[in-house]
Order: structure tokens, then sequence, then C-alpha cells
């Protein structure tokens, strides 16, 4: 991962200026296919409103996803203490050890502030200071997990901006078996188990 932050023009409404492309959404969603650069959509809503607003970001060489959300695009907004915020990330990758400590900073600032963390792929996740951020995320509030396909189509209507005629829902290829594994492996992480593949790596 890398850090900047690369968005559309407009976060609200239906303007497809604020969407990510098919292609882009494929190529680093799509669980079996390496991811190439991060992605993070998110949607944010606060209180009761039943209204959403939803922005993208990506990394660059110098920042992450994770922190050129939290540091460029979540300082445009006013988190008000007495007002509830439930926030979603759909990440291609989930955070490194390092992002970990920069959200719960994040969420420690904005006790009002609730997470939810979905992602397609693990990053890095046989190290250790990745595993360990991801458990001490959850312990600060988080709530971590691998997407399904129900969020794979919802992230590709909602996200992903579409021209006339073209399909309006979207199922990766061959996903059951990724989807399975990093649902167990992120399981374990959380539960300070060993990873599913530790046997393989010291052969």
């Amino acid at each position: 991962m890398a850090t900047g932050t690369e968005k559309g023009d407009s976060a609200r409404g239906t303007n497809p200026g604020w969407k990510i492309q098919p292609n882009d959404f494929k190529v680093n969603y799509t669980p079996g296919i390496h991811p190439r650069v991060t992605y993070l959509l998110y949607e944010i809503r606060w209180g009761r409103s039943t209204k959403f607003w939803r922005h993208w970001c990506r990394n660059t060489p110098t920042q992450h996803a994770e922190i050129a959300c939290l540091e460029h695009d979540f300082k445009k907004l006013k988190f008000r203490p007495s007002v509830h915020c439930s926030i979603t990330w759909f990440l291609s990758w989930s955070p490194c050890g390092k992002c970990c400590k920069s959200i719960m900073q994040f969420l420690r600032a904005h006790p009002s502030v609730t997470l939810k963390i979905k992602a397609a792929w693990l990053f890095k996740h046989m190290d250790e200071r990745n595993r360990q951020g991801l458990r001490n995320l959850m312990e600060s509030g988080a709530a971590l997990y691998i997407m399904h396909l129900p969020d794979y189509r919802y992230c590709w209507r909602t996200f992903v901006v579409h021209q006339n005629g073209e399909e309006d829902d979207y199922c990766p290829l061959v996903p059951s078996l990724w989807i399975i594994f990093y649902c167990l492996e992120l399981q374990r992480i959380l539960w300070g188990l060993p990873s599913l593949l530790a046997r393989h790596a010291h052969r």
C-alpha cells in the first residue's frame, strides 16, 4: 500500500464523477487477483438519517489509502460528539499494522464514531505486525469483515460508474474459495491463532 488520495468531483448525489471505473473495481477487488493498488470506498451516515455521504480514495507512492482518508477526506468533515456517526469502509486490502494504529487514534479522538471495515484481501497476513494490528483495531471497537458476494454487488451498484446498457450487477468469477479462506484466516487472526498457512511456511 501507499499514500495520497485521488477523488472525483462530488461525494453527494448520483454524479458519476465521484465513482470509480468498472475495470478499477474488478482488477482490485476480485478475489484471486492480486490488487494493483489499495482502493477505499466509504460511506458515512450521521444519526438516524437514511442518507449517506459517499466517496472513495486510493493509495499513492507516499501515503496509504487509509491515511489519506483520515488526514484529507475526514478532516473536511465535522464529527460532532453529540451526533452518532456510522462509517463503513470497503477496502481492496485490509489495513497494515501502522495504519491500524492511525485508525485507532482516530476512533479514540472521535468517540461518537463507529467504524466497520470490509476487506477483499488480507494484506501480508503472515506478518505478525499486521495480525496484531488487526487484533488491536478490533479491541478498539472497529468491526472487521471479509467482503462477501452481497458486498461486491452493493459496491458495484453504488460506487462504480455505469454507462447506459451496462450490466447492473456483478459477481466475481470463482470467488467462493478465496472468500472462505480469508474469512477463516481473519477469524484466526482475531482469535490470536496461527495462520492457516503456518505449516506450509515452515516446510
